[in-house]
């Protein structure tokens, strides 16, 4: 199930950079979108982190989904090293929680996170 959601939100993301693109040509808005660019990247992080535990992900597809999403934050303003700092402080914030589970406890929170996802794209997409 998680592995048919990362898709979603990698296409939600593209979403959202696209709808920037329109509100970054004014100067004011400009950091607001760098700092939306900030928050998705490092929301990837940890779906990346949720993807490692509970998806069936290559960690080749996982790299091109990474760069697939660095690639739409640069359009957000965000360079290459902002997002690979927000990515990777979101992935090392979920990693250290994940760390703290126990298998049943990851298992459970896996099935949680997928109900979840499912839920929230139902409602998006109806």
């Amino acid at each position: 199930m998680l592995k048919s959601i990362l898709p979603r939100l990698l296409a939600a993301s593209i979403t959202i950079t696209a709808f920037g693109s329109l509100h970054a040509q004014s100067p004011e808005a400009a950091p607001n979108m760098a700092q939306m660019g900030h928050q998705l990247a490092t929301f990837s992080g940890s779906m990346h982190s949720a993807a490692e535990v509970c998806g069936d992900y290559t960690k080749d597809q996982l790299a091109d989904m990474k760069a697939k999403q660095k690639q739409q934050m640069s359009q957000m303003g965000l360079t290459a090293e902002e997002f690979d700092t927000a990515f990777d402080a979101g992935k090392k914030k979920t990693d250290e929680r994940w760390d703290t589970m126990s298998k049943a406890e990851q298992e459970s929170a896996c099935e949680e996170l997928q109900q979840q996802m499912s839920q929230a794209f139902n409602g998006m997409i109806k």
